[in-house]
């Protein structure tokens, strides 16, 4: 009663209108609805925190059995990946070809020293395994090799040509850009390969210089003279730049006045074999700077003139494919001598060098009889839709091809 009168005597001075408890009880009613309401519509649309009594079957992925054999690359051991099916067991690289990838990966490291122990290989194979890394173009600067031997250990000392490789090897990639530049867009093996022919035969000056980079890709590329073995590292370097698979192969070669030591090219075009000798296409007295006599040829047809020596190195691999060959792929090959049909090449070419191919000996040899004829050869210009008062002529002894020049 005190705290009822008390409370009472509160609220008399304020002397304002007083609301009955009724009204009070009626306005709490209202709110604790109010509020109950918004939180059932709050709860309401939060998410059920429980899952579900009876989830879904999540989709599986193919059984192993489904699954492609995986290849002999290996998988990184970070990624992991599915069990493959049975598949046999890749035999490891022999102890030669370990060898070589550690002297490989050394040399392109720059390193001039190396030291390593060997137990299964014997004298003649570590001296292979030297060859082979003396052999790869793009360690143009090594000039030879001593190595060391005490049991099982070994040193080998790499010698260097050039006093600064590794300022070379920049000026080798620079031009090598260049020279990669002159490969057209979208090009396959063919056009990659006629390409680079091209740009090397403009490039390069045949030439020896005294301190051996005649030799090397430094000398064919940066310096621009060489001699067979430069163009030949040079054309081996560029086209595995650009993926195609290219060996040098050397040997000797019958230049048609004597026989002498000789280097060319052996290359991989659409998964065939062929050969390219750029050294003897390179002619600067031709008027377009060179042919393509020895452009993509059969093993048949290069051996007549060159012929190689597998002590030091690639062999002659049979081949008789043509599609890759210039004068093949171009429709531009005299199977036998036929007015009409040497009309019809010359009519299908629109350059200022009219080129043919004579498929035999027999065959170029008519051939020749014909452009020594003036009259003869001034008739075939003129059906042909090439009239002229004059004309030179370009021929490559030993590959049966002609170029003429209509003037």
């Amino acid at each position: 009663m005190r705290y009822s009168r008390n409370y009472y005597q509160y609220e008399e001075p304020q002397q304002e209108q007083k609301i009955s408890p009724a009204v009070w009880v009626l306005i709490g009613l209202l709110a604790v609805i109010l509020v109950g309401g918004i939180a059932l519509l709050v709860l309401n649309a939060l998410p059920s925190e429980e899952p579900p009594e009876s989830p879904p079957e999540l989709s599986r992925p193919a059984e192993e059995s489904s699954l492609p054999a995986l290849t002999a690359t290996p998988v990184p051991e970070s990624t992991p990946s599915p069990t493959p099916a049975p598949t046999p067991t890749p035999q490891p690289a022999g102890p030669d070809e370990e060898l070589y990838q550690f002297l490989y990966a050394q040399v392109d490291a720059l390193q001039q020293t190396v030291s390593f122990t060997e137990e299964e290989l014997t004298k003649e194979q570590i001296v292979d395994v030297m060859n082979r890394i003396q052999r790869q173009p793009e360690f143009f600067w090594l000039d030879g090799a001593t190595y060391y031997r005490s049991g099982t250990e070994y040193e080998i000392e790499f010698h260097w040509k050039y006093d600064d490789p590794k300022s070379c090897r920049r000026e080798v990639e620079q031009v090598a850009a260049e020279a990669l530049d002159s490969i057209p867009y979208g090009a396959g093996d063919y056009e990659k390969a006629l390409a680079l022919h091209d740009w090397l035969c403009d490039h390069i000056v045949y030439q020896y210089n005294q301190d051996g980079s005649d030799q090397d890709l430094y000398g064919a590329l940066v310096k621009g003279k060489c001699v067979c073995a430069g163009y030949c590292a040079a054309y081996e370097y560029l086209l595995g730049q650009v993926g195609v698979e290219a060996e040098t192969v050397r040997g000797d070669a019958d230049n048609g006045s004597w026989v002498e030591s000789h280097a060319w090219t052996k290359v991989i075009l659409d998964g065939d074999v062929y050969y390219t000798d750029v050294t003897w296409d390179d002619q600067a007295d031709h008027p377009d700077g060179h042919t393509y006599a020895w452009f993509a040829t059969t093993s048949a047809f290069m051996e007549k003139t060159h012929f190689a020596n597998p002590e030091q190195g690639a062999e002659m691999t049979p081949s008789t494919a043509v599609a890759c060959n210039y004068y093949y792929r171009n429709g531009w090959v005299l199977e036998q001598y036929d007015t009409e049909d040497l009309i019809q090449i010359f009519s299908d070419q629109e350059s200022d060098c009219l080129t043919v191919l004579a498929a035999d000996e027999e065959t170029y040899q008519q051939l020749l009889a014909l452009f020594h004829d003036t009259s003869d050869t001034l008739a075939v210009l003129e059906e042909s839709g090439h009239p002229a008062n004059q004309y030179t002529y370009y021929m490559t002894d030993g590959a049966w091809s002609l170029d003429i020049f209509p003037a």
